[in-house]
C-alpha cells in the first residue's frame, strides 16, 4: 500500500540513541538544544550529536531538538554536531547553559561547481545525467547479499508544538538484499513500550480511504489523499516509503517507481557541491512539474550523491498543499539517509528514514454535534386496524434550518421484509417544532410486522447554525515515523522468535 493523492489522480525528537550504551539519566537533569540553519534560523532536522571523547551519540529530531544528560562524566567531553550540508560544529558542554536551550547554529556548506566533468573528459554533466548514472548504481552501490540491522523505532503524532501517543521500539530487519523486493524482508520485534511521559489521545491507527464518507468513521484520513495503513502496523507505512530501498516498486507520489518516474516527474536545478564531514556530495535541488502535479501541490526536494561511486546518500522529499505558487500547508515529508557501511565505496546501507503526514480525525470528545436525540411511531400510527397513516417522528438536539429539514430528497425509510431492506415512500414532512421532525409515510403491507426493523438516513441536513447531521468537530495532526538504524549484522541469542505480522506494534508479538 502506497500514499496516493486523490486530486488529480496520479500515483502520490524526542531523541534517540545511536549507539547501545545509554546517554541519557534521570538523575543529573538534561542540557536542553536546537539545532538551527544559521542562514535561514529554520530547524536542521536529524542532524548528529556526538560526544567526542565517550563516543556516545544521538540524532536531534525533527525541529533540531535534543537533549545529553548533564552527567558529571560528561563535563570534559565536547559535543560535536555534523549534517550533510553544514560545517561541523564543536563546542565544550561545561559552555553550555543547563537551564535554558542552546541554540547552535551551523552554517551552510555550499559551493557552486561551475561546470561538473567527468574526469579525463570535456563533457559536462547535467544533474539529470548525474541522477540517470546515480539510479543505474543503485545495484552496485547497495548490498547485494542478505543483511540485518537492528534500529530504534518510533511513531508519534504532534499538535502544533505537543507531542501525543509516543510508541518506542527495537526492531531487528532481516533483509535479503536489494535485488529482492523489500516485501520479503521479515521484522522482529524486540522491544516495545507506550511512553507514558507524554499525553495519551485514543486515536485509530488506521486510514480511510478516498471513497469512504468521513462524517461517521473514526479513522484518520489526509485531505486529498489516501494512505495505505498496512493495517494499522505504522513501521510498514515507514518502510513503503523508503524511495531507495523500493527502488524499483512503486513507493508514493510523485516519486513513484524511482528508476523510472523520479526524472521524469521533476525538473533539476544545477548540482552544488556540498559536504559530509569530509565527504564531497553534489546536492541536487528540485521541483514537481507542474504538468504532473497540477496546481493544488507543491514538490520540493533535494537529492544528495557521491561523484565517485555515484551512491545516493540523502533524499528530502516534501509535498505541500499550494496557493498562488507558494506553499500553505505540508501534506508530507520523506526523508532517506544512507551511508557507507564502513568506508567510502563499501556497500551503503540505511542510517535513519523519517516520514510524517498531516491527517484529520473526529474529536470524539465534541458532545455537542448535531444529532438524533431519538426516533419513534407516531400515535395512532400502527393503529392495527391502520386507520391512521404511519408516521415516525424524530428529536433532535439542536433547532432544524426548516429549509433542508422538508426536503423529501434528504431521507430515506426502510423496512426489512424477508432479509431485504424494502424502501418506503414518503408522503409528507412537516416541522412540528423547532426540533421535531414528523414523517408521514404512504404505508406498506404488513408494516405492524416490520415495525421492529425500521431504519431512517438522513443526509444533507443542518441545524440553524449550519451545522451538518452527524458531523463531529475534526482535529488536525500530524503523524510522524522514524526509525534510526543502530548496529548491521549483529547476531542475537533468541530464545523466543517471532516475525512481526501486518498488525498494530503493540498487537505483535515479542522475540
Amino acid at each position: 500500500m502506497i500514499t496516493r493523492l486523490r486530486v488529480p489522480v496520479i500515483l502520490l525528537c524526542l531523541n534517540c540513541l545511536i549507539n547501545p550504551r545509554p546517554v541519557f539519566s534521570q538523575t543529573y537533569g538534561f542540557i536542553d538544544g536546537k539545532i538551527l540553519n544559521s542562514n535561514t534560523k529554520e530547524p536542521v532536522s536529524f542532524a548528529t550529536v556526538k560526544l567526542k571523547s565517550n563516543q556516545l551519540g544521538i540524532y536531534a529530531n525533527a525541529n533540531g531538538d535534543f537533549k545529553i544528560s548533564n552527567n558529571p562524566e560528561f563535563q570534559n567531553d565536547s559535543v560535536i554536531i555534523s549534517c550533510i550540508g553544514f560545517k561541523q560544529y564543536s563546542v565544550a558542554i561545561k559552555d553550555m547553559k543547563l537551564n535554558l536551550v542552546n541554540k547552535i547554529l551551523l552554517n551552510p556548506l555550499v559551493y557552486g561547481l561551475g561546470e561538473v566533468k567527468v574526469k579525463g573528459s570535456r563533457k559536462k554533466l547535467s544533474s539529470s545525467t548525474i541522477i540517470s548514472r546515480a539510479i543505474l548504481n543503485i545495484k552496485n552501490n547497495y548490498p547485494k547479499n542478505a543483511f540485518s540491522y537492528i534500529a530504534y523505532y518510533r511513531d508519534y503524532q504532534k499538535k502544533e508544538e505537543n507531542y501525543i501517543n509516543l510508541n518506542e521500539a527495537i526492531i531487528q530487519t532481516l533483509d535479503k538484499g536489494f535485488p529482492s523486493e523489500s516485501i520479503s524482508n521479515r521484522y522482529r520485534l524486540l522491544n516495545f513500550r507506550k511512553n507514558m511521559e507524554f499525553p495519551r489521545m485514543d486515536i485509530s491507527p488506521f486510514y480511510d480511504q478516498s471513497d469512504v464518507s468521513y462524517e461517521n468513521s473514526l479513522n484518520k484520513n489526509i485531505p486529498e489523499a489516501d494512505l495505505g495503513d498496512q493495517n494499522g502496523n505504522e513501521l510498514f507505512v515507514l518502510r513503503v516509503h523508503d524511495a531507495l530501498r523500493n527502488f524499483d516498486t512503486r513507493s508514493f507520489s510523485y516519486i513513484e517507481t524511482f528508476s523510472k518516474d523520479f526524472l521524469y516527474y521533476h525538473d533539476f536545478s544545477e548540482p552544488s557541491k556540498v559536504l559530509n564531514d569530509n565527504l564531497e556530495l553534489y546536492k541536487i535541488t528540485f521541483r514537481g512539474k507542474p504538468r504532473m502535479t497540477g496546481f493544488l501541490y507543491l514538490i520540493t526536494g533535494a537529492i544528495y550523491i557521491q561523484p565517485k561511486d555515484y551512491s545516493i546518500h540523502k533524499i528530502e522529499y516534501t509535498c505541500s498543499y499550494q496557493q498562488n505558487g507558494k506553499a500553505t500547508k505540508r501534506m508530507f515529508n520523506v526523508e532517506i539517509e544512507y551511508g557507507y557501511e564502513k568506508y567510502i565505496g563499501s556497500p551503503m546501507h540505511l542510517k535513519y528514514v523519517s516520514f510524517n503526514n498531516i491527517f484529520n480525525v473526529v474529536d470524539t470528545t465534541d458532545k455537542s454535534y448535531f444529532r438524533i436525540g431519538n426516533i419513534s411511531w407516531g400515535p395512532g400510527a400502527l393503529s392495527v386496524l391502520n386507520t391512521a397513516k404511519p408516521n415516525l417522528v424524530i428529536w433532535f438536539n439542536h433547532n432544524v434550518d426548516s429549509a433542508s429539514a422538508v426536503r423529501k430528497e434528504n431521507y430515506t425509510v426502510l423496512l426489512k421484509s424477508h432479509g431485504k431492506d424494502i424502501a418506503v415512500k414518503i408522503d409528507e414532512i412537516k416541522l412540528v417544532s423547532d426540533a421535531i421532525i414528523q414523517i408521514k409515510l404512504k404505508e406498506p403491507k404488513n408494516i405492524w410486522n416490520m415495525r421492529d426493523s425500521c431504519t431512517v438516513n438522513i443526509k444533507n441536513l443542518k441545524d440553524i447554525h449550519g451545522n451538518i447531521l452527524n458531523k463531529r468537530k475534526t482535529i488536525e495532526l500530524y503523524q510522524y515515523r522514524e526509525l534510526f538504524v543502530q548496529e548491521y549484522n549483529k547476531t542475537l541469542p533468541f530464545t523466543d522468535s517471532c516475525y512481526m505480522q501486518y498488525l498494530p506494534l503493540e498487537q505483535n508479538c515479542i522475540s
